[in-house]
This record gives structure tokens, C-alpha cells and sequence, in this order.
């Protein structure tokens, strides 16, 4: 089992684990963290390993002040082929776009509110 992987699984179960003064501490139910200790004591060098890792500084890149227009001809490509969405486009009281077509909105929207 990899280190990343054991540690999914004991978020999961609501144990976090700490690096404190060189040793790791378990915190959560007491259950959860007896059912995950022989895994968490078995690989407890590569947890040292990953738990002392500097956190990564790296920004995200900006996002493309263009891509609005991508999605925006695919919304605009589904929207006119679909009568579900045709009809919601007219306003609220005309019915919700199908599920697809909200998908496409709800990415397009997102990236001209940026």
C-alpha cells in the first residue's frame, strides 16, 4: 500500500496525522486508529518521509483570460440543439436545463466570473 494511499484512508476514517517533534501523532476515533496503526507502524519511514516534505509553493498559473470563449461555443453548440435548453434559456418558469447543458453553463459561468 503506498504512503498516499494509507493516509487517504485514515483521512477517510476522520484520523489525521500530525509530524510533531519528529514523531507522528494519530488523532480521531479511537477504533479508526487502532484499525490503521500495524499499516501506519509498517510504513512509518516513508510517512516520516511525506509527512516532513515542505508544503509546495507553487502558484497556479493564471487562467486564460480567452477561455471563456471555448466554453462559451460549447455551451452555445449544445444549447441550440437541445429543446430543453432552448426552453430554459426563456427564463425560469420555462424549466431547467438537461443535464448536460447545466454542466456546460456551470463551466462557462464560472469562467467569465473569474
Amino acid at each position: 500500500m503506498s504512503v498516499d494511499i494509507l493516509i487517504r484512508k485514515a483521512l477517510d476514517r476522520g484520523v489525521s496525522l500530525e509530524l510533531i517533534e519528529g514523531e507522528i501523532r494519530y488523532k480521531g476515533n479511537r477504533l479508526a486508529v487502532q484499525e490503521l496503526l500495524g499499516p501506519l507502524r509498517e510504513h512509518k519511514a516513508d510517512l516520516l518521509r511525506w509527512l516532513s516534505r515542505p508544503p509546495a509553493n507553487e502558484p497556479e498559473p493564471p487562467p486564460d483570460p480567452a477561455a471563456w470563449r471555448e466554453l462559451a461555443e460549447e455551451y452555445h453548440r449544445h444549447h441550440f440543439n437541445c429543446q430543453r435548453c432552448i426552453a430554459a434559456g426563456r427564463g425560469a418558469r420555462y424549466g431547467l436545463r438537461c443535464g448536460t447543458g447545466a454542466a456546460l453553463w456551470t463551466r462557462y459561468a464560472d469562467s467569465i466570473t473569474r
